[in-house]
């Protein structure tokens, strides 16, 4: 999957705006590349089970909400790609597995889409939408920024490139799914979204 600077995201959502969506700035911090040993934040909030996030975001287990403050412990590419991460406030661990089938990117990528050198402000946001951004829950009327920021991207098998797609599907597990739909760049359907 192509990756998309900071900069291109904002022209795309300012020309959405233009074209009579609803124009959004970008809160995002700017992407980097995370080292081994660097301390970082996620940039995303992320469900994990038994201490592995799998890069497809199922929506169950544990949440690491956006903003966590976190040790890159170990990054490597060895089949298809893994990385450790060690929160700073308490030293639990996670494993990111990465999935390339739903991916479409190395573990190099995934890191620079997972964290950054800076929290993101979502203070800048209402505070409902904070609230449901850490609990890691999509809501209605949130942005495509927000959603990314609430459950991370869905998987590239059902959305190739989410920015450009007004309907975008998650894996909440194995074996279930959730639709959501975006209409002038705000969620205005999903099953089970208030």
């Amino acid at each position: 999957m192509e990756k998309w600077s900071p900069c291109r995201m904002m022209l795309v959502l300012i020309a959405a705006g233009l074209s009579g969506a609803v124009m959004a700035q970008s809160i995002a911090p700017p992407t980097i590349q995370p080292q081994e040993g660097g301390t970082y934040f996620t940039r995303m909030s992320f469900h994990h089970e038994g201490d592995v996030h799998q890069a497809t975001n199922f929506s169950r287990g544990v949440v690491w909400p956006i903003n966590t403050e976190v040790r890159l412990v170990s990054k490597t590419d060895r089949r298809h790609g893994r990385m450790v991460l060690e929160r700073v406030d308490n030293g639990d661990r996670v494993t990111i597995q990465n999935v390339p089938r739903h991916t479409d990117m190395s573990i190099d990528a995934l890191a620079e889409r997972m964290l950054a050198d800076q929290p993101t402000p979502i203070e800048r946001l209402p505070e409902d939408v904070q609230r449901a951004i850490r609990a890691g829950e999509l809501r209605m009327g949130m942005t495509k920024e927000q959603a990314l920021m609430a459950r991370g991207y869905p998987p590239t098998v059902h959305t190739a490139n989410p920015m450009d797609a007004d309907t975008w599907v998650y894996q909440e597990n194995r074996f279930a799914q959730r639709t959501i739909v975006f209409e002038n760049g705000r969620i205005v359907e999903g099953r089970g979204l208030r």
